[in-house]
């Protein structure tokens, strides 16, 4: 097949080179549902090397990037007449508990390679693909030496003066050493900001370290996988009570814990590392963030994005984490939405080691307030991806909350999008060629329905104990469409307003999988139906240990009382929503009612907590979603 192609590169460190490939065929159209491979070819002077000079394309070789007898990684365009298969997915933690639900994805790749009725033709990552706050204690070692290796600098100058002063930096290099920084310099609230990035260069290396196996092989040769005794023989473990002998024991002895459990983690997660990039080389991919793609809690509230706005340190860790994800997942989504001001304005704040220059100060002010990460996949059918987290509204006014026979006030949850926001969303789209009376995918970070069955466990039996003053730690922060009633009756009224024939919402987020259905009443008459499918974690199970055990008992007898019965809801017009068993009375003067019903998985179950990818089905109208997780598969049909 003839073909054009255009290239654009940034140089985002010295050994670090990023690069877009547009490709387009002479007569103008790829075939669709036509297996399509590729490869690429590099030309420095003399020497011209190709995929397979990396042995990307050697059969059985643990680098190698293709399935079966292709000589080639491959992909396929769909076709409406034929059927689709979308995989999707969140959360994936290098030191996370469980089996990477990518080895799953590549087991199907494997046995499905050529069998196009099967084989999926897009993934969705929809947030967590990293874990910038949350980064394991040997992985330091390692991140400083990659870092520096594609940086070619050691990025002392960019955190000294206004950002981190003198007496402060050397706990850049330790293990366990940046806490203090996180939550009293940069603001940030996460609770496991002990080892976060912070510089551009150190969330590149961590993109790479997740995703390709190469970097790893630098790693065994030059054995920086340290043991907890190489990492304290080196000095690079910070104490946070070092000068008190009794404390400082055991401190040691709870981070040898804790870095021995990491570590064997780690060790788990490398080998599928080559899964992730092969399926990713052989399947289009489309990727939004969400907070631990940048830090856990990133705009959580208004108090949250004030405080970190007036932190130089919070600003840059933000703006890196956003310049690092729009080099690693952004760029591919939409690429004609980033126009050249775009363009220069990031790479010059890539490439500037100078806080103090105009291109960094343009750097931070440009990418703080753009707020069009959102785009439209051109999947059939179309899939509209949110940003949740950059195109957020506050309602300052504070909001009493009962806890038992305790009131509190507390900081109102956000607009998860605001009306401007959806503004912009509405246009694209329009501009994407979408038609009303079709169906419709929409990706959303935080799932619009599916935290009942868990918020109810809370409420009942976690709380309880709170209220009593035993420590209990729950996995997620109420951070949800449902926490704010305006908000998601807006949600509701605006997908309303597109018409579709039925809507998909897709999800991850919350560390457990589901699926429900809700049937939707409008107070005008109109009427929408709406598919939640819930995936998550890839590589983060959460619900584990002690608590974690009574966590899934008390699920599980919950989830029976849900299965085949329906929910009712309604939503008042001061957005007041109440959920019950019977049906509304149809003379009440609702913005809408709605029926839910929680969809069984194969085994009876309502709700997934182990590592899984879903796979969304589509055969002529009907919906078949299937959790990929430790090799099995488990079904939840439409």
């Amino acid at each position: 097949m003839d073909i054009e192609y255009e290239t654009t590169t940034i140089k985002a460190g010295e050994q670090l080179y990023v690069s877009l490939i547009k490709i387009m065929p002479k007569n103008k159209i790829f075939p669709p549902y036509t297996l399509l491979g590729y490869n690429l070819f590099f030309k420095k002077g003399a020497h011209h090397r190709d995929l397979g000079s990396f042995d990307l394309l050697t059969p059985g070789h643990s680098d190698a990037i293709v399935y079966g007898n292709l000589k080639y990684p491959a992909f396929y365009i769909e076709h409406k007449r034929e059927p689709t298969r979308i995989l999707y997915g969140s959360c994936r933690k290098p030191h996370g508990n469980g089996i990477d639900a990518f080895s799953a994805a590549d087991l199907l790749l494997t046995e499905q390679c050529q069998n196009l009725s099967e084989r999926p033709n897009a993934l969705f990552l929809m947030g967590d693909q990293i874990y910038a706050d949350d980064v394991a204690d040997p992985f330091i070692p390692i991140l400083i030496a990659v870092r520096q290796q594609l940086s070619g600098s050691d990025q002392a100058s960019l955190h000294d003066g206004t950002l981190i002063n003198d007496s402060l930096s050397p706990r850049l290099k330790k293990v366990n050493g940046r806490h203090y920084l996180i939550e009293h310099l940069a603001k940030f609230t996460t609770r496991n900001g002990d080892n976060h990035l912070i510089s551009f260069d150190e969330y590149a290396a961590m993109y790479l370290m997740v995703w390709n196996p190469k970097l790893w092989h630098y790693v065994q040769e030059n054995e920086l996988l340290l043991t907890f005794q190489q990492v304290m023989d080196h000095g690079m473990l910070h104490l946070k009570f070092e000068h008190d002998e009794k404390i400082r024991k055991k401190e040691l002895t709870k981070l040898e814990a804790r870095y021995e459990e990491q570590l064997d983690n780690l060790r788990s997660f490398i080998p599928s590392i080559s899964a992730a990039r092969r399926v990713m080389a052989n399947i289009p991919t489309y990727m939004i963030f969400d907070d631990h793609d940048i830090t856990d809690d990133w705009n959580i509230s208004q108090d949250w994005t004030a405080s970190v706005s007036h932190s130089p340190l919070g600003q840059h860790i933000v703006t890196n984490g956003l310049a690092a994800y729009w080099l690693f997942q952004g760029w591919g989504n939409d690429p004609e939405s980033f126009d050249r001001t775009f363009l220069k304005t990031i790479r010059n704040y890539i490439e500037t080691r100078d806080v103090f220059s105009d291109d960094y100060q343009d750097g931070l002010h440009f990418l703080s307030e753009f707020h069009s990460w959102h785009f439209v996949a051109p999947t059939i059918p179309r899939t509209v991806f949110l940003d949740t987290r950059t195109q957020r509204e506050f309602d300052p006014r504070p909001k009493p909350v009962k806890l038992l026979k305790i009131i509190e006030e507390t900081t109102r949850t956000p607009f998860l999008i605001s009306k401007e926001g959806w503004d912009q969303i509405t246009q694209k789209l329009k501009e994407s060629g979408w038609r009303k009376n079709t169906p419709l995918n929409i990706v959303s970070p935080s799932p619009v329905y599916g935290m009942g069955l868990i918020e109810s466990v809370l409420h009942k039996y976690v709380y309880p104990f709170k209220v009593l003053g035993i420590p209990v730690q729950t996995s997620f922060d109420f951070d949800s469409w449902k926490y704010n009633g305006k908000g998601f009756h807006q949600f509701l009224s605006i997908v309303g307003s597109w018409k579709p024939s039925y809507c998909v919402l897709l999800s991850g987020d919350i560390h457990f999988s589901a699926s429900v259905k809700s049937e939707i009443q409008y107070g005008n008459g109109d009427k929408l139906s709406l598919y939640q499918f819930t995936s998550s974690p890839i590589a983060n199970e959460s619900f584990t240990g002690i608590w974690g055990s009574l966590l899934n008992i008390v699920m599980w007898f919950n989830a029976r009382k849900r299965k085949n019965h329906t929910l009712h809801r309604c939503c008042d017009r001061n957005y007041n929503m109440t959920l019950q068993s019977q049906p509304f009375d149809k003379n009440s003067s609702h913005l809408w009612t709605e029926t839910i019903q929680y969809l069984p998985f194969d085994d009876g179950s309502l709700i997934e907590t182990k590592n899984s990818l879903g796979s969304l089905m589509n055969r002529k109208g009907k919906i078949e979603n299937t959790l990929l997780k430790d090799f099995e598969k488990t079904d939840s049909d439409m």
